[in-house]
């Protein structure tokens, strides 16, 4: 046991050493002259960037299709990637911006109470309002990122869409500011 204390007596030697260190160093930190002013701008501006460049990921990948028996797209012999844009789904069934619904698709026709001008009418209010709200975001993120606003969607339709409902969607876009559109197709194999 006599050899045990001088043991015991260097680890409480240590400890109370190490104790001391850090109370040392704790009151340098204190020191009101050492600490300097916090400047959080640089750290504000780099979170902003962040989640614009995370924003501008996430909310608009033209790339990710979930197909279902809605929704077949025409082959293509194109040689293009897919650009990333505000993506618009045209289904048997529904008519989506950015995966949420907008308008109910029946025997190809959107409800002549949807649009603005009734049954002839091209205007899709409740498609123009949501483009509406997407370009404001788009544009937010455009100036905060220093880039231009395009004004660019991905129109992906179902290879049996009527023309005149296509129509109709294009120029409902083109009213929400949205007049470069690029069609989404299943690059066939060779």
């Amino acid at each position: 046991m006599a050899n045990e204390n001088p043991k015991l007596a260097a680890t409480q030697a240590a400890r109370l050493a190490g104790k001391k260190a850090i109370r040392s160093y704790a009151r340098k930190l204190a020191d009101p002259e050492d600490i300097k002013d916090l400047n959080i701008t640089p750290m504000m501006d780099m979170m902003t960037i962040i989640l614009v460049f995370l924003l501008k990921s996430f909310t608009s990948s033209a790339t990710l299709v979930n197909l279902d028996q809605n929704l077949s797209l025409p082959p293509s012999q194109t040689r293009l990637a897919a650009k990333q844009a505000v993506p618009v789904t045209i289904t048997k069934r529904v008519l989506l911006v950015e995966g949420e619904a907008v308008a109910p698709i029946t025997n190809g026709r959107i409800d002549p109470q949807l649009k603005r001008d009734g049954d002839n009418g091209y205007y899709i209010t409740p498609l123009v309002e949501m483009l509406s709200k997407v370009a404001r975001r788009e544009k937010k993120v455009a100036e905060v990122t220093g880039q231009k606003f395009d004004g660019e969607l991905t129109i992906i339709a179902d290879r049996n869409t009527p023309y005149r409902l296509l129509t109709e969607i294009l120029y409902s876009c083109g009213q929400a500011e949205y007049a470069n559109f690029r069609l989404l197709v299943l690059k066939s194999r060779e």
